[in-house]
């Protein structure tokens, strides 16, 4: 059983890397185009969240704890990249 689990984990993260993956690659292939990177970064996060959530569900251990951490979590991505794509301070 425990075998198991770990499994199901294993397959989780790897998914979790290859989605997290094809929106950075897209990312980077919208290049010139900031407005399009945008809009990647947060269907990325919005995906991010969803499968986050969709784990938690299945695995029966989703909580409003959990949720606030995924959109806090995913928030705090979008800002950061938000921040690099905009220019950062300006200086």
């Amino acid at each position: 059983m425990y075998i198991k689990s770990n499994n199901i984990d294993l397959e989780y993260y790897i998914s979790l890397i290859f989605i997290l993956s094809l929106g950075l690659f897209f990312i980077i292939l919208a290049s010139p185009n900031k407005n399009l990177q945008l809009i990647l970064v947060l269907l990325t996060t919005l995906f991010y969240i969803v499968f986050g959530l969709a784990h938690h569900l299945i695995n029966h251990d989703l909580n409003i704890k959990v949720v606030v951490q995924y959109v806090i979590i995913g928030a705090l991505g979008v800002t950061v990249i938000f921040f690099f794509l905009k220019g950062g301070l300006g200086l």
